[in-house]
């Protein structure tokens, strides 16, 4: 008999580089609330029956569409089939838990499968975390890749997180869905968890939320941010303009203000961030390094095969200049 249900878990979603570690550090200042580090468990089981496009050695969409026609071979084999999908995630979530309590799953990549999980746990809570998405460009370019452009934007995986996360999250968000920004939390965490704790229903009591401490599975995890979490135990405003730092160069100055116009065009996070003033004040910013010559954002997005070949000849030429070329 499964003591949890789906009215007992919280969904934290975000762009990666958001903030979600430290706001999940400070949900679990509630005696109500279990977590764990990121556990991806519902993106293994909704890819056993979403369509997809992941290599994972085989042909992924094939199987996805073989595998939709065998189950629906059977009356309601699908809606069955999910059904012990989200019986078999109840469980393991029931594993992690106590009686009556909430269970948080913190895995920013859910954006990926924010319907599924609304099909599957239709009373669930979800909370999604925004931030400017400068300050998220400049932190996954700076702590993920070094300052690598060229590796960061040529991986589909990294795109995905620039222009759909800030897509599906921003729909999920006009759809009624609770949202905080990254922002208003490190400025008043108190005033941003009372409204989170509220949708929740859980009582705050004389308890200070404005602090965590990080502890057992946590600390030695790699799905917690080793940045700047482990650095403090209470918000801090020192990150908000760290972006200036990142933006070093004239290329990567172009790269994220091209970013920012190709997300202006998606209409993701609208009524949540102007972009157009985010655009004017990374304009603004002016301590940067010139370079020989700077590459627009397509040249490392778009395949090298579907490049014309002046565009690869000349990509080839930037490369090859790279030592050089400050960057």
């Amino acid at each position: 008999m499964l003591s949890v249900n789906d009215s007992k878990l919280i969904f934290l979603i975000s762009q990666p580089r958001s903030g979600s570690s430290l706001l999940q550090q400070l949900l679990l200042r509630s005696d109500r609330i279990s977590s764990t580090p990121e556990s991806w468990q519902m993106l293994q089981l909704v890819h056993t029956y979403k369509l997809s496009n992941n290599d994972g050695g085989y042909n992924a969409k094939q199987a996805s569409i073989n595998f939709n026609r065998y189950l629906n071979e059977a009356d309601d084999g699908l809606k069955l089939f999910k059904e012990y999908i989200r019986k078999l995630g109840l469980s393991l979530y029931q594993d992690r838990t106590h009686q009556g309590n909430y269970f948080l799953d913190k895995t920013p990549r859910y954006y990926h499968i924010i319907e599924e999980l609304n099909d599957l746990f239709p009373a669930a809570k979800f909370i999604f975390l925004v931030r400017n998405p400068l300050s998220v460009f400049a932190s996954i370019l700076d702590y993920n890749f070094k300052g690598d452009y060229k590796s960061f934007l040529s991986s589909e995986d990294r795109q995905n997180d620039l222009f759909l996360a800030p897509k599906k999250i921003g729909e999920a968000i006009h759809n009624n869905h609770t949202f905080v920004r990254y922002e208003d939390l490190i400025s008043d965490p108190q005033k941003e968890l009372k409204r989170l704790f509220d949708y929740l229903e859980i009582d705050m009591g004389d308890k200070d939320f404005s602090s965590y401490t990080i502890e057992g599975k946590f600390k030695d995890s790699n799905a917690i941010d080793s940045k700047s979490l482990k650095e403090h135990q209470s918000p801090v405003t020192n990150y908000l303009d760290s972006w200036k730092e990142v933006i070093d160069t004239v290329q990567k100055k172009r790269l994220a203000r091209e970013y920012l116009q190709k997300l202006h065009k998606v209409d993701a996070y609208t009524n949540v961030y102007n972009i157009d003033d985010i655009i004017r004040t990374l304009d603004a910013h002016t301590h940067v390094k010139k370079s020989y010559f700077n590459l627009s954002f397509d040249y490392f997005t778009i395949p090298e095969k579907e490049l014309s070949i002046p565009q690869l000849l000349k990509k080839r030429m930037y490369l090859k200049l790279g030592h050089k070329n400050r960057i």
